[in-house]
């Protein structure tokens, strides 16, 4: 997706907690959603930062509830970021 941000357009990050040896491995299946406009590895408390373009609330609820269920990532945290 573009990183021009249309009006009815929802931005959020997920912050990932992940099993150690998948952390690489699944950042690289994250790069592959089409919702996923950046995907890093990070240090700290969280594994894995991305960030999401999507349509709107239901749909990042869709994106969170699959991630939860994903082999390897253990916790999620998700923050909706406001108007620029």
């Amino acid at each position: 997706m573009s990183e021009t941000k249309k009006e009815d357009e929802v931005i959020a990050f997920l912050l990932l907690l992940t099993v150690g040896e998948r952390t690489e491995e699944l950042l690289e299946e994250l790069r592959k959603m089409k919702e996923v406009v950046e995907a890093y590895v990070i240090y700290g408390e969280w594994d894995i930062l991305i960030k999401v373009q999507i349509k709107n609330l239901p749909e990042l609820t869709e994106i969170v509830m699959n991630l939860r269920k994903k082999e390897g990532i253990k916790k999620t945290s998700t923050l909706i970021a406001l108007a620029n």
